[in-house]
């Protein structure tokens, strides 16, 4: 029994000892950065896992040289230039050695097989001509700097060179290299030295010693310290910090004194690759060959901190052999990981320092999922986990100062009045600890009513000078009893007023409000008056758990699973849509009265002011996605812990807005009618585009070009005289425009975040039918073919005119004759009778006899019928006076009492006015033809009938004559006439005739037509 139980307590001991190990190599945590590193690999498009050269342009792209080809990347996508046999004779080797830029934001390339330079505008490269035999094809190059007069150094073929491009003159430095050169000041000054990199150690050169006399020699072979240096960074002219396989070596060049740094916690003779300084801080970046990145403090001249690849963590480092350390002028760090890729973060980014990390505790039994967390009045912090139970901090989280109730859970810590801690466990046990003692005592538990089983404790929670416990039997009224028994007497006030008294959550409003919910049902209102809580109203329907409150105010601020609701006081109303969508679980306001939300979804920032909310994920440092109920607290105005289920943060409430990078978004591709663009050049670079018009169909590819959170940055285009309406995307995208008409227009990129503008300029040319000089002699055109059409047509006009005068001669000479013959053949005959009937009769005998009255008297009448019937037909005064019908029955009276034919005349279907114009016309045709019929059909009967139907006037006419043959007969007077006067009245006619059956005439005028005539009425 006994070596069971010193076994047990040198277990515990153990246990305590290693979790105050870990707690307390915690404090350097709170005053460094967490990184939190992204990766680019061979899946993300990286042409090869081993990285040998980083540099990021004037347009912010990093261009990534590796062991197999060139890459180009803009945080989100990855392009890869590699030399073929194709482009072999301008493209860089694959293997890149160093990339430096110039001026002209051109790149110049070494390589193990050439030097090449990149040209931005044109997105081509070139390679260097050297007129020296060995530097013809295939050498090494390290290009290293460009000087005040433009001058590059570099290194080739096993010496430093300095090549004057524009006199194309290269000019000896030195043989003392092997590869590598580092310089102490930025490109564009005058370089006095510079050190280059030996097989082992380095050395010292003066930039015009050519004679290269004063080469000084350090960590070679005779020396006492041998080392292969990888980077050096220059601190001053007499203090050099070198990254070897001995470790950090510092260097002063004039003593030629030094000192290396290659140990950290337990691990020695530590191997370093790479080094920078970082910005702001008087540290440095240290690579290392197997231990990841250090940071070493250059005030205390050590180690301070260590990231390492950590499997569970997806934003540790690939892995721990660094190659390269690269820092840009946004603060971007870039680390080389040997033959993993490229990890990269940025070092200002808002990040939420994290302790009781899992995997940093040596522990594989330790339980970090935390379940409360609490500041008691003395200014310690207690924190209680799911499984590993209860950690005590001095203020700060920096010093453990005990562990409590190994291996078991904590649920609930409620803070007494007198300093003493009510303590639940999982278990539902409760303790107490005693502060004045110094103990934790356990507490057994009654309620003033029996209840089958095991009851529910959901909160326990103060008001007023009492505890209150909220149970699924009801409210309670918490006693503890000489800290040795806990005492639960139910409170009928509250419990017996609901018709479900499971108790989720109890709300103080004052010292005489309180709210009561129920589990997942609603909320209620009570005043607590004498010593007795009296039910007032129901606030509210409440289907969600409350697991936390803050109260603002007038403003009850919820944590809920339905997301953070709000109550206001003075008018008892109960929201019921959430300020935003979250489960949350718990809620704190800082000093600003803002408030910080833990949920299911990340931690949430509600700036109380300006309504607005920030949320805070695992890329910004926080322990994971998930907090806790319960886990967090107010440290001091200037620190909050919030806890999760891999730990906690302790954070700044007034120092984590968001860092906003400054990027300006850029045009990576070009693509015309769907076809890659490549006569502008580099689309990075161009400012212009001059399209032809069947060149309308626009596809342009564009990088946000942010290296933190590319996918969600938010920019804004629009395509200014097109449609001119901003679309928001987020990240990089690729925009359309298909079928744009001709014109000039602009393409705006603008990043919401910087307010920085990309803008491209594009003219589409229209075609040769829209161009000015094809439209004015189109213009001319159509005036001179429309004074030609004008011209002929008038002249049409004017033989159309002569013909109707022609016509109409010859129709007034045909009529002059008919009548003339009329007037002979009848009038003329009559009179003619009666004067040789006079000459050659006795006129006195007549004339007594009484006979040359009568003679005269008959001849008389004939002549007069005759010219009466002529007159008739030159103007029928019956048509001026009485109509066409009544005309036309005149005339069929006349014509039938010859007794030659028999008309019949059929106008009962007559009911319209027409025009004195239109009955002329009829009239006259009806006429014409009764006469063609009389001289040439021998017909027996004529029909006439005229009526109007559907707004149109039908007149048809028949005989029974022996008819003719209408397309060989001799077109005489009488059929020319008819034609004649039916244009004249626009009317249509058939006419459908053979021979020997007779002639059918149909005249029909459209009475809609408002016909003017020239005629004479």
């Amino acid at each position: 029994m006994i070596k069971k139980t010193t076994s047990t307590f040198i277990v515990y001991l153990k246990l305590l000892i290693a979790f105050s190990c870990v707690f307390t190599t915690k404090v350097i945590a709170q005053n460094k950065q967490t990184l939190l590193f992204k990766h680019l690999t061979q899946e993300d498009g990286l042409s090869d896992p081993t990285i040998k050269a980083l540099h990021t342009d004037k347009d912010n792209f990093l261009w990534i040289g590796t062991e197999n080809g060139l890459n180009r990347f803009d945080g989100t996508s990855c392009i890869t230039y590699k030399e073929s046999a194709k482009n072999r004779s301008s493209f860089p080797g694959n293997y890149i050695t160093k990339i430096i830029e110039d001026k002209e934001g051109n790149l110049i390339i070494g390589s193990q097989s050439n030097l090449v330079k990149y040209n931005k505008a044109k997105d081509s490269f070139e390679a260097y001509s050297f007129s020296n035999p060995n530097l013809k094809s295939n050498y090494y190059s390290f290009p290293f700097y460009i000087d005040a007069d433009e001058n590059l150094w570099v290194y080739l073929a096993g010496n430093v060179y300095k090549y004057a491009e524009k006199q194309k003159k290269l000019s000896y430095v030195t043989t003392y290299s092997n590869g590598y050169a580092f310089t102490p000041i930025p490109c564009y000054k005058k370089l006095n030295w510079f050190v280059s990199r030996g097989v082992k150690g380095i050395y010292l050169n003066e930039a015009n010693d050519v004679k290269e006399k004063h080469v000084k020699e350090f960590f070679m072979g005779s020396q006492t310290l041998v080392s292969h240096i990888e980077d050096v960074y220059f601190a001053s002219d007499t203090l050099f910090w070198l990254a070897g396989d001995k470790g950090l070596i510092k260097l002063n060049p004039a003593s030629k004194k030094y000192q290396t740094f290659n140990s950290y916690l337990k691990e020695k003779n530590i191997a370093c690759t790479a080094i920078a300084k970082y910005p702001g801080k008087p540290w440095l970046f240290v690579g290392t060959r197997n231990n990841g990145l250090l940071i070493f403090d250059l005030t205390t001249e050590k180690f301070i901190d260590q990231y390492v690849h950590q499997s569970s963590n997806l934003f540790s480092l690939s892995a721990n052999y660094i190659r390269r350390i690269y820092i840009d002028k946004k603060q971007n760090l870039f680390i080389s990981v040997d033959g993993y890729g490229l990890d990269y973060t940025n070092l200002n980014k808002v990040i939420f320092p994290r302790y009781l990390d899992k995997k940093e505790s040596n522990n594989a039994n330790f339980d970090n999922d935390i379940s409360y967390i609490l500041k008691d009045k003395y200014g310690k912090i207690w924190c209680g986990t799911k499984n590993s139970g209860l950690l005590i901090y001095n203020q700060g989280l920096d010093k453990s100062a005990r562990h409590e109730f190994l291996k078991m859970g904590i649920s609930k810590l409620v803070e007494l009045d007198n300093g003493n801690l009510l303590i639940e466990l999982s278990t539902g046990s409760f303790y107490i600890y005693v502060r004045t003692l110094d103990k934790f005592l356990p507490l057994k538990t009654s309620f003033s009513k029996t209840y089958n089983g095991k009851v529910q404790i959901n909160q326990i929670m103060k008001f007023g000078d009492d505890l209150y416990t909220a149970t699924e039997y009801g409210v309670a009224k918490a006693n503890i009893r000489n800290n040795e028994s806990l005492f639960l007497n139910m409170v009928d006030d509250i419990n017996r007023s609901l018709n479900w008294p499971n108790i989720q959550r109890l709300i103080p409003i004052s010292k005489n409000k309180l709210l009561v919910q129920t589990f997942y049902t609603s909320t209620y209102l009570y005043s607590f008056i004498n010593g007795q809580f009296k039910y007032e109203k129901e606030i509210g329907r409440s289907p969600y758990a409350i697991n936390g409150n803050v109260t603002i105010g007038d403003k009850i601020f919820l944590a809920t699973t339905s997301g953070l609701i709000k109550y206001n006081t003075t008018t008892s109303i109960l929201d019921n849509l959430s300020i935003f969508d979250a489960n949350c679980t718990s809620i704190l306001a800082d000093k600003n009265q803002n408030l910080w939300i833990g949920s299911n979804n990340g931690l949430y920032f509600y700036d109380n002011q300006k309504q607005s909310k920030t949320r805070y994920t695992i890329s910004d440092g926080v322990q994971s996605m998930v907090f806790n109920p319960n886990s967090i607290s107010l440290i001091d105005e200037n620190q909050i812990a919030i806890g999760g289920i891999n730990g906690i943060n302790l954070f700044n409430p007034n120092k984590t807005n968001i860092y906003k990078s400054v990027s300006q978004p850029k045009i990576t591709e070009i693509l015309i009618n769907d076809q890659p663009y490549t006569e502008s050049g580099n689309p990075i670079t161009t400012n212009n585009l001059n399209l032809k018009h069947n060149q309308n169909t626009l596809t342009f590819a564009f990088s946000s070009m942010d290296y933190i959170n590319p996918k969600q940055r938010k920019i804004v285009y629009r395509m200014v005289g097109y449609d001119n309406k901003e679309v928001t995307v987020l990240g990089s995208n690729r925009i359309r425009f298909p079928n744009m008409p001709s014109g000039s227009f602009k393409l705006e990129l603008l990043d919401a975040q910087s307010n920085l503008k990309t803008t491209l300029s594009i003219t589409i040319g229209a075609p040769f039918w829209q161009k000015w000089w094809f439209i004015s002699s189109m213009s001319i055109s159509l005036i001179l073919l429309s004074a030609l059409v004008l011209y002929l047509y008038l002249r049409w006009i004017k033989h159309q005119q002569l013909l109707q005068l022609r016509q109409m001669i010859n129709f007034q000479k045909a009529d002059r004759k008919r009548i003339a013959d009329d007037l002979h053949d009848d009038l003329g005959l009559k009179l003619s009778s009666l004067k040789h009937y006079l000459l050659a009769g006795d006129i006195n005998k007549m004339i007594d006899s009484g006979e040359l009255r009568t003679l005269s008297s008959e001849y008389i009448d004939e002549a007069v019928n005759v010219l009466r019937t002529t007159l008739i037909n030159l103007s029928p005064k019956t048509l001026d006076e009485s109509g066409l019908i009544i005309a036309l029955q005149d005339l069929t009276e006349s014509i039938g009492k010859l007794g030659i034919v028999k008309i019949h005349f059929d106008y009962s279907g007559f009911t319209t006015v027409l025009k004195s114009a239109q009955q002329y016309a009829l009239y006259r045709i009806c006429q014409e033809l009764i006469n063609n019929t009389i001289k040439h059909a021998q017909a027996k009967n004529i029909y006439i009938s005229i009526i109007n139907r559907d707004e149109k006037l039908i007149l048809l006419y028949e005989d029974d004559g022996k008819g003719f043959d209408y397309e060989s007969v001799k077109r005489g007077y009488g059929l020319s006439n008819i034609e004649a006067h039916v244009k004249a009245i626009k009317a249509d006619i058939e006419l459908d005739t053979e021979i020997g059956k007779g002639v059918a005439v149909t005249i029909i005028i459209n009475l809609r037509q408002n016909i003017k005539f020239k005629i004479d009425d």
